[in-house]
């Protein structure tokens, strides 16, 4: 069994095949935990690509380098936005949503500083399209709509703006939207790209953060176009979002959703999932490397069997890659990292005989 990189595996396990083996799919790795595997501190684009390479991925995700200004703070652990990666203590790490954001006035659309798509910085892109090894790809991507929109206005004056100013917020949303298209529509043409990866938290674990009838009617149209977009390049369109999706899991896939993850532990039953809708859409994640550490039975003996409980149960007829079910935090010891991965190269061989 080889682990060398070959990006057809992910394209075939999202197309319901079954390849050579299950793929890691991984949305994010802290660098932390990606300076502890490599021994080596993760400084760039070339050397995210050979972490990525080293620890059996098929891609390497990678965003343009740019942000909307004046957004509420959210530090950064790694999440390949840019050529930077930092290791921010863990203490450090927040995301403030008590605070107005830049934008509360219809007046304030035309002073605030959008982004230009036509002027975001792509370079890290095309770094990392001459560092992949043979058999990489590239998965891009743009930031969410819905979280964009609700950071500009500030969290509490975006709900209440759906009612006192509803104006301003399908405003908003619309110059997100359309920022965030053209930005796609510039990716996907880079070399390297062989899927788009749009991340947008629309929940929390008890259910959505808005109404389904908000997101239809001002945030589900732009990831109707995103998808549009990346079905135009030939892409598939994975989508990830924390929390409980089920009210709005029919609506996903309508527009274009192909794989979802990370089926957060404590919101989605995985294996239910898988019966109602394993036929129609992809399933990344779920393996628990964050609740059960708290709970102190995150050893690695259970990452592992957790990991060959989900392939034997999920794996076969293609459709799912392993993943861990909210990201492998600087909390995440390396141990059990290394046993998520192990325990797929060991036990996600096709044909699955578990």
């Amino acid at each position: 069994m080889s682990i060398r990189p070959d990006f057809r595996r992910l394209l075939k396990t999202l197309h319901h095949e079954e390849p050579d083996r299950v793929p890691l799919a991984e949305f994010q790795v802290d660098t932390y935990i990606k300076n502890l595997f490599m021994g080596r501190p993760i400084r760039n684009v070339r050397d995210h690509v050979a972490f990525q390479a080293a620890a059996g991925f098929d891609f390497i995700y990678l965003r343009a380098d740019y942000e909307f200004g004046g957004l509420p703070p959210v530090v950064s652990t790694g999440t390949p936005r840019s050529w930077e990666f930092s290791a921010t203590p863990h203490e450090e790490e927040s995301v403030s949503t008590g605070k107005p954001g830049p934008v509360q006035t219809l007046a304030d659309l035309d002073t605030y500083a959008w982004p230009d798509p036509r002027t975001v910085e792509i370079s890290p892109l095309e770094a990392a399209a001459a560092a992949l090894p043979p058999g990489m790809g590239i998965i891009t991507g743009v930031g969410g709509v819905f979280t964009r929109t609700w950071m500009i206005l500030g969290y509490p004056h975006f709900c209440l703006s759906l009612v006192d100013q509803p104006e301003l917020v399908g405003q908003v949303a619309e110059r997100v939207g359309r920022i965030q298209c053209a930005v796609l529509r510039r990716l996907v043409k880079m070399p390297g790209v062989f899927a788009v990866w749009y991340g947008d938290d629309l929940a929390y674990t008890e259910g959505l953060l808005v109404s389904p009838r908000i997101l239809r009617h001002w945030f589900f149209p732009w990831m109707e176009e995103l998808a549009s977009i990346a079905r135009g390049a030939g892409m598939p369109f994975i989508m990830h979002s924390d929390g409980n999706l089920w009210p709005v899991l029919d609506d996903l896939i309508a527009l274009g959703v192909q794989a979802l993850h990370p089926i957060e532990p404590k919101a989605k039953d995985i294996y239910d999932l898988k019966r109602r809708y394993g036929a129609r859409v992809a399933i990344f994640g779920k393996i628990d490397l964050g609740y059960k550490l708290i709970s102190g039975e995150g050893r690695p003996e259970n990452v592992r069997a957790e990991v060959r409980q989900r392939i034997k149960e999920l794996a076969p007829g293609g459709g799912y890659a392993v993943a861990s079910g909210s990201g492998v935090t600087r909390y995440v010891t390396l141990e059990n990292f290394n046993a998520m991965r192990e325990a797929t190269f060991e036990y996600g061989v096709y044909p699955i005989r578990l």
